[in-house]
């Protein structure tokens, strides 16, 4: 599964993947241009979403939007 996550910043975006990666998960940098979440930067994640979002919370990382899509990393 591949899901989209936006997160405040792009300094955020990078510890997210730093801690993503440390746990499995396939992920790359993007910069939001969805005017619904507001402007930020996010990862793309292939894997678990829930499972992924919920690593993101527990290591203190907030998630503006979370976004289940289509194709892979």
């Amino acid at each position: 599964m591949l899901c989209r996550a936006v997160l405040p910043s792009e300094t955020l975006a990078h510890k997210a993947q730093r801690v993503l990666s440390a746990n499995g998960y396939s992920s790359e940098i993007f910069r939001n241009t969805d005017k619904k979440a507001g402007c930020g930067y996010g990862v793309r994640i292939s894997g678990n979403c829930e499972a992924a979002h919920a690593l993101l919370l527990r290591e203190g990382i907030p998630v503006k939007l979370m976004r289940i899509e289509r194709g892979g990393v």
